[in-house]
């Protein structure tokens, strides 16, 4: 049980500093701050957040499109509950999938259009109070500063 304990840990620690990420409510009021890995390749985006899991609020993965477009998202092979964050071109939520079901092959849809998805820790946007409306914001490489805890 020990092994399998840490190898689950050694998967949780491998969210890559790819970006560092901030929600914004109106006014570019920063709600949560995070690290993100940055999935902008069809493998990468096919593999995602498969057999890894977070295990605290400062870490997820963002999804980037070339364009946006309806969406849909599913579980299989996710060992942990996630919130998915649907945003459009211009980083706006438009939709969020809350709690997801770990290893199912459920399809969460965006809901409309959307060039970016942010996936976090399940309950990660009731913690914080993120709902539609707020903004995704990025910058490459990792974040400096405190995290959202």
């Amino acid at each position: 049980m020990v092994a399998g304990f840490l190898a689950l840990s050694a998967q949780a620690e491998a969210i890559r500093p790819d970006a560092c990420l901030e929600i914004l409510k109106a006014g570019q009021i920063p709600v949560a701050r995070l690290q993100a890995e940055v999935a902008d390749t069809p493998a990468a985006q096919r593999q995602g957040l498969m057999e890894r899991v977070l295990t605290d609020d400062a870490s997820g993965m963002l999804f980037v499109f070339p364009e946006a477009a309806p969406r849909a998202f599913w579980m299989r092979n996710t060992p942990g509950s996630l919130d998915m964050l649907f945003a459009d071109g211009a980083g706006r939520i438009v939709h969020i999938a809350r709690e997801t079901q770990p290893f199912s092959d459920q399809r969460y849809p965006s809901h409309g259009p959307a060039q970016y998805v942010l996936e976090t820790r399940g309950g990660f946007t009731a913690r914080q109070g993120i709902a539609p409306g707020m903004t995704l914001d990025w910058q490459a490489g990792p974040c400096v500063g405190p995290l959202t805890k």
